[in-house]
């Protein structure tokens, strides 16, 4: 699923050629081409097709911004109606927002395709797997559910403080968009493998130079994936069709079995939260829970 690099990046991509312009029509390609695009349609959209083409039609784009993993389009609707509204975008796990030359769909499970008041334009959103979404909310963030501070803009002495009240496990913390909005898998492995840190450790009972570095690490992972625009393990890319290229510099994230670049040591796996969970066993001691000790052997034992 595209976390806070990706999204970040598919924002920056949108921006140059979409802020400034008006949306003049919104094709619905799966609704037209068989019987059951319109189950898809009421699984991504908040409200029927038809609404929803309505409140698009002839906005023009203000802004675009991220907020956690989802996409933000300020939106304004001139003349005699005129009004804000706001295009939520959740990419979910494959979807995909992406500037093409032709209004004709050029991926299976195109849903939406955005013509613009800009000559040889139109940006299409395709999804196979369909756990994308698109909603028209009137207040941006104020209409989202409640999401933890970005992890790009907390300070470091409130992220001790959230921290050192829990008594979680790490990467669980670092999953849950209330803690913290933006991170997912992928980032929450490699910022926890630059740290040094074990995934299974207690959030409260890491010291404030083990916080300070964890701290310093997600902000390090963030900003070097942005710069290098993500990470394209299947499907991302971003606006104007370029894969990320951060997965070639991933220290544990999907690397089971290969070998550490500090130590050598083989990558490990495990689940925590549902999830894979890939950590270096020598390098990631840090607060890792102690195994029990053995008891001694009750009676009968042989």
């Amino acid at each position: 699923m595209p976390e806070l690099p990706e999204v970040e990046t598919v924002v920056r991509s949108l921006r140059p050629l979409l802020v400034g312009r008006r949306i003049t029509a919104v094709a619905l390609p799966s609704l037209e081409s068989n019987g059951s695009g319109g189950r898809v349609l009421r699984r991504l959209l908040n409200e029927p097709a038809a609404a929803f083409q309505k409140g698009l039609c002839g906005a023009r784009v203000e802004e675009i911004r991220r907020h956690g993993k989802n996409i933000l389009i300020e939106l304004r609707r001139e003349g005699k109606h005129a009004a804000r509204t706001c295009l939520l975008v959740h990419l979910g796990m494959t979807g995909r927002l992406q500037f093409e030359a032709i209004a004709e769909p050029l991926r299976p499970h195109t849903h939406l395709i955005f013509s613009l008041d800009a000559p040889g334009c139109w940006l299409h959103f395709s999804d196979p797997r369909r756990f994308g979404k698109l909603r028209l909310i009137e207040d941006g963030v104020r209409d989202l559910p409640a999401l933890g501070p970005d992890p790009m803009e907390i300070s470091r002495e409130d992220f001790y403080a959230r921290l050192h009240s829990r008594r979680a496990m790490l990467k669980s913390l670092l999953l849950d968009q209330r803690f913290l909005r933006g991170l997912g898998n992928i980032y929450a492995d490699e910022s926890l493998s630059r740290a040094r840190l074990h995934p299974a450790a207690i959030g409260a009972a890491l010291s404030r130079g083990q916080v300070a570095r964890l701290f310093e690490s997600i902000r390090d992972t963030l900003a070097q994936a942005i710069v290098l625009g993500g990470s394209s393990i299947s499907s991302y890319v971003d606006a104007q069709g370029r894969a990320g290229w951060f997965q070639q510099v991933h220290q544990v994230y999907g690397r089971t079995g290969e070998k550490c670049f500090r130590c050598g040591s083989l990558i490990h796996r495990m689940i925590i939260a549902s999830r894979s969970t890939h950590y270096c066993p020598r390098c990631q001691r840090a607060g890792r829970p102690l195994a029990p000790k053995a008891g001694p052997p009750g009676k009968g034992a042989r």
